[in-house]
């Protein structure tokens, strides 16, 4: 088969991308002091090279206890990824758990996965009832409730649960690896992207498939970039924002 003939089918979904809206979740605010200073400190102790694949230690550590600040559930750093940006995060997650032709079931929160699942060839759905589901995604924008009753049913029915933090959580303290038998189910992403737009900073988290997909991402890009990690490490926050 020639390389022109392999091509075809990711143009073709490529073409049929739909046209997003405007993002809105990047600030306009010069960049803080202190990532500044991680940064030109990176640059000056030489962290110019790859970094250790699954990230930087003291930035999935960083991670990890924000979470536990936040939410409460306790992961450990090698239960971390450090991916480029949220936006690498969904896709990784997406490509290795859903197969072409499954779905996703959504509470209303689809644009930022859209992308992501019409490259795989996934459909999306609002119907708890579809048989076709493989995978609930979740923001922490749903409300609590509703989302704990959907988090449910993912474990019910055996599906994945991807939790993503990566935007405005109005005060959210749900999450649904506080519960013993979704844990294991949950993938949780997050995102610096909301202080460091551009800097390309995100991550995956938990789940009994965290190695499978760290190796995806290390397939694809290898490490995320050394500076913008040991810049990430300047922030007050990396656990929320967009990207």
């Amino acid at each position: 088969m020639s390389a022109s003939t392999l091509a075809r089918p990711l143009a073709a979904r490529v073409h049929a991308l739909p046209e997003l809206a405007a993002w809105h979740g990047e600030t306009t605010e010069p960049v803080h002091e202190g990532v500044l200073h991680a940064a030109f400190k990176a640059l000056d102790d030489g962290q110019t090279h790859y970094t250790d694949r699954p990230g930087i230690k003291p930035l999935r550590t960083k991670a990890v206890t924000q979470l536990g600040m936040r939410y409460g559930v306790e992961y450990t750093a090698d239960e971390v990824t450090i991916t480029c940006g949220a936006t690498e995060a969904r896709f990784v997650a997406l490509k290795q758990l859903v197969d072409a032709g499954k779905k996703i079931l959504h509470a209303g929160d689809d644009e930022t996965i859209l992308g992501a699942a019409a490259l795989i060839g996934a459909a999306l759905t609002t119907d708890p009832d579809d048989a076709d589901i493989a995978l609930l995604y979740l923001t922490n924008t749903i409300p609590a409730e509703q989302a704990q009753a959907l988090a449910e049913r993912a474990g019910e029915r055996g599906w994945w649960i991807l939790f993503d933090t990566a935007t405005p959580d109005h005060n959210n303290r749900f999450h649904p690896a506080l519960s013993a038998e979704l844990a294991p189910l949950t993938i949780t992403i997050g995102s610096a992207s909301d202080q460091l737009p551009g800097w390309r900073v995100g991550w995956l988290a938990g789940s009994k498939v965290a190695n499978k997909l760290r190796a995806y991402k290390q397939s694809m890009t290898i490490c995320t970039p050394s500076v913008s990690q040991w810049a990430a490490m300047g922030l007050e926050e990396t656990v929320n924002g967009a990207g």
